[in-house]
């Protein structure tokens, strides 16, 4: 769900949206002159959500343990803000001097995305009165009456308020990519198969041809069998012959894209997530070209990748080596991963 501002500029709602991602679900939503109006907005637009959360786009260095943190707490006490400790000694002023000291132990600073039970947000929007535009939602749903969980914030979720905190933003968010780029890893994947007459030829499950097609214990899918070694060889963690022995009868006919997803939850069980794919396939026939973008687009779909993150290209062999002819079909794969810290 994505709530936009009144007067917000059309390039400012495609930017947005882009950025969402591909496979996420997305309602564009005129918001209000107040940030209880456009949650009101977002909120109205809701359907079949049990739960939801709220975040506020200054701050944009929200990370997925924090949205984690706060969902479990949301599901668990209907309502859950993430919040830090105030480290500073807080005075009050006057006329320029310190007046008096503020204890802090009990003082903490309230963060986004702030998690409800969607119709407990609901209500609370329903019963506040109309003039109080309230500070954030954690605080209509307390008036309410309902308790709300605190949840350890994060000091990089900062808010981008003034001039030097988007400076500090910038700063964050460059050591953030510099850390991932280190945590990079590249791994490299093969797999040749003979076409034999009778077999479907399918790409990340996209049928190519149906007279002839890779013969395999699976259902032969060069490019999901080559990419999935490229995934595990980066990550360290073998390759298909392990994962998938075809000694096993249970990976009899596996299809590739389910063998593709498996590989994916066997990454982040060791903690890696695919983040791009480079894939040649080296083939006379079928033609790739013509079924290139929906081969590209099931295989992000399989890795939970974005179109442009995948590249997939066909080459043939030019008279040359043991495929020519059509008596086969081989692939190169180049997968990045990193680290899911």
């Amino acid at each position: 769900m994505l709530v936009v501002p009144d007067g917000a500029a059309g390039a400012e709602v495609a930017e947005a949206a882009r950025a969402a991602g591909s496979g996420t679900r997305l309602a564009v939503v005129p918001g209000g002159a107040r940030r209880r109006d456009s949650v009101a907005a977002g909120l109205a637009a809701v359907r079949g959500a049990e739960h939801v959360l709220v975040h506020d786009t200054a701050r944009p260095l929200l990370s997925a343990a924090l949205v984690g943190r706060v969902l479990a707490a949301a599901r668990a006490e209907g309502a859950a803000v993430p919040a830090l400790a105030i480290a500073d000694a807080l005075v009050r002023g006057a006329e320029g001097r310190v007046a008096d000291e503020v204890p802090r132990q009990a003082l903490f600073a309230v963060q986004t995305p702030q998690g409800f039970r969607t119709e407990l947000l609901r209500e609370a929007h329903r019963q506040a009165p109309l003039d109080w535009d309230a500070a954030d939602d954690g605080a209509l749903v307390r008036a309410l009456g309902h308790p709300v969980a605190l949840v350890e914030g994060e000091a990089e979720n900062v808010k981008v308020t003034w001039a030097g905190d988007l400076a500090r933003a910038e700063a964050m968010l460059a050591a953030r990519e510099e850390r991932t780029a280190m945590s990079s890893r590249v791994g490299i994947g093969w797999d040749v198969h003979p076409l034999v007459a009778g077999r479907v030829f399918r790409l990340a499950g996209v049928e190519v041809g149906a007279e002839f097609g890779p013969a395999g214990h699976s259902d032969g899918d060069p490019l999901a069998h080559a990419v999935a070694d490229a995934l595990l060889g980066a990550a360290a963690l073998g390759d298909i012959g392990r994962l998938f022995p075809d000694t096993d009868p249970r990976w009899a006919g596996l299809p590739g894209l389910e063998l593709l997803r498996r590989t994916r939850q066997h990454l982040a069980g060791h903690g890696f997530l695919p983040v791009q794919v480079d894939a040649v396939l080296v083939v006379d026939a079928p033609k790739i070209a013509p079924h290139s973008q929906a081969i590209r687009s099931a295989l992000a779909d399989a890795l939970g990748l974005r179109d442009e993150a995948v590249s997939v290209k066909g080459k043939r062999t030019e008279g040359l080596g043991g495929l020519a002819g059509g008596k086969g079909v081989a692939c190169h794969a180049v997968a990045t991963v990193i680290r899911n810290a």
